[in-house]
């Protein structure tokens, strides 16, 4: 099973993001994925959490968020000035960080690999606004190779099917950002 925490803050799009993700993993292969999304104060800014399991097995019943995930996503940079946004990331596990800096010079304490990337200034110019959930979705499939682009972009037609004009914005966000990736 890989557990994966998505965390955002209201309004950027947590929720999406783990429901496009259960969507393409369904599309490679896994029989068994849920994508459950928390809410603190349910207000946009305040830091929200989503929550995806994929599993090649039908293993589990589990319903609960996700207290040790393998692969953390973080759509907020500040939020690691914030909150503990890495709390329970298992050794060995990934961090997959929205921000301009270099994973080198981040002051991440932990036995994880870091990746980043500046999806922020791909949805700006993309999307001409901060909205970088589905954009993050190409880092995630860059950093672990859990799912492909071409499932990814699958999840996106179903996620917004009828809107040509959005899967087609979405999938160029998701290819840049696969792009940018940095480790």
């Amino acid at each position: 099973m890989i557990e994966i925490k998505c965390t955002g803050r209201g309004g950027q799009g947590a929720v999406t993001f783990s429901q496009i993700l259960a969507m393409a993993a369904f599309e490679e292969g896994f029989p068994v994925v849920q994508a459950m999304p928390t809410f603190g104060v349910e207000r946009r800014g305040a830091p929200s959490f989503s929550f995806t399991r994929l599993s090649k097995e039908q293993c589990f019943g589990i319903r609960s968020q996700i207290y040790k995930p393998d692969i953390v996503i973080i759509l907020d940079p500040s939020l690691l000035e914030d909150i503990d946004a890495t709390k329970g990331l298992k050794k060995k596990g990934k961090l997959i960080i929205n921000t301009n800096k270099n994973p080198k010079k981040l002051k991440t304490k932990g036995d994880y690999d870091v990746y980043t990337v500046d999806a922020s200034a791909v949805a700006s110019k993309i999307f001409k606004k901060d909205i970088v959930n589905t954009a993050m979705l190409g880092a995630f499939a860059h950093a672990t190779k859990i799912v492909s682009l071409k499932s990814l972009n699958k999840g996106i037609e179903q996620r917004f099917e009828g809107n040509k004009k959005l899967i087609d914005l979405n999938k160029k966000a998701v290819k840049e950002v696969y792009d940018k990736l940095k480790a």
